[in-house]
């Protein structure tokens, strides 16, 4: 388990130290617990200064600047040492652990430079030991500096162990704390950015259905529009050419009367057992229609009689699929296809023969 150096007077010691303010020392120590490190003092009066706030009983750790080197320091008072020096002349070795792991016997007998453990019937050897001498353990002690490497090597040796160990594992413990941190954030990042894309789309998607619902309400609308304004138009032509057939019919009629050409020029014509379009001179005079072979003729090559023997005159460019045709139904013989050299005659002609139509 790694000791809690979370206190934040020690980085907020450390950090006044390492950047060159007036405090130049500190000491941590581990108070009443055995599992959390604190600062117990600083100050800015260097390694008397720091000498002096050593406490006895405990074992404490020391950082001091000196111009701009940097000591870190391990201090266990001569009342802790004491419990070793009650053994002192009874021990070959002393071992500084760290963790439990460091207390395997194989380690133990490494370091006590025996072989491996005798058989179960091998007689143990003797060893010889001197008596304890056991100092008072609460004789006073004056306070000294951090026990030197010739004073007590291996203590030194495990302590800088335990010390590289603990740095090692807050370095480990460090980098996996920023690498989850930083995988947190990328995970954040990504989430709000798919986020945002999701929402983006959402909008857009609602966007593309607003525009297109309008869309199609201005296509309905100007469908609808274009509709009425076509049947309006429709029934304005329709009342127009009602209007025009009747105008010309009350022209035919008094024309008729007075015996008068009602109507002439050119037209082309098929039908009365001819079956090939032939362009030819009408007169229509009276209820007869006259067929010429040119303007200059005096007697026609045939015709129509209207009266009581017309019963349709209808559009026939769906049938001979010419323009400005139309066709003229006989009672007693085949119909005639007409078609008008444009289609203002063809409306005047189809007026003029519209009047003797007689379905009866």
């Amino acid at each position: 388990m790694s000791c809690d150096l979370t206190d934040p007077a020690i980085s907020e010691a450390y950090d006044e130290i390492v950047g060159g303010q007036d405090t130049n020392w500190l000491i941590l120590g581990y108070n009443d617990t055995r599992d959390k490190i604190s600062l117990n003092s600083k100050g800015p009066g260097g390694l008397d200064e720091l000498r002096d706030n050593l406490k006895e009983e405990e074992v404490l750790y020391g950082f001091l600047r000196i111009e701009n080197r940097f000591v870190f320091l391990t201090y266990v008072s001569d009342q802790v040492r004491a419990v070793g020096a009650l053994f002192k002349q009874a021990h070959q070795v002393q071992i500084n652990a760290s963790t439990p792991n460091d207390l395997t016997e194989a380690n133990v007998r490494n370091r006590l430079k025996l072989g491996d453990p005798e058989k179960p019937n091998s007689p143990p050897k003797r060893v010889q030991t001197q008596p304890l001498n056991t100092p008072p353990i609460s004789s006073p002690v004056q306070p000294q500096s951090p026990v030197s490497p010739d004073q007590d090597p291996e203590f030194d040796e495990a302590a800088a162990k335990q010390e590289s160990e603990r740095r090692a594992q807050e370095d480990a413990e460090r980098q996996a704390r920023e690498k989850g941190e930083r995988d947190a954030a990328d995970r954040r990042k990504a989430e709000q950015v798919a986020r945002e894309a999701a929402q983006r789309r959402a909008l857009e998607e609602a966007e593309k259905k607003k525009n297109e619902a309008l869309e199609l309400e201005r296509k309905e609308r100007v469908a609808a529009e274009a509709k009425a304004k076509a049947e309006v138009d429709r029934k304005a032509r329709e009342e127009a050419e009602r209007k025009r057939t009747e105008e010309l019919r009350s022209k035919f009629a008094e024309l008729e009367k007075s015996g008068k050409v009602t109507l002439s020029g050119y037209i082309t014509v098929q039908g009365g057992g001819v079956y090939f379009w032939k362009r030819r001179f009408f007169e229509l005079r009276g209820k007869t229609l006259y067929l010429f072979r040119d303007e200059t003729d005096k007697l026609p090559i045939s015709k129509l009689e209207l009266d009581g023997q017309v019963t349709g005159v209808t559009d026939a460019q769906s049938d001979v699929l010419i323009l400005n045709s139309f066709k003229v139904d006989f009672r007693s013989s085949e119909p005639y296809y007409f078609f008008s050299d444009d289609k203002k005659n063809k409306e005047l002609i189809v007026a003029a023969l519209g009047r003797y139509v007689n379905a009866k």
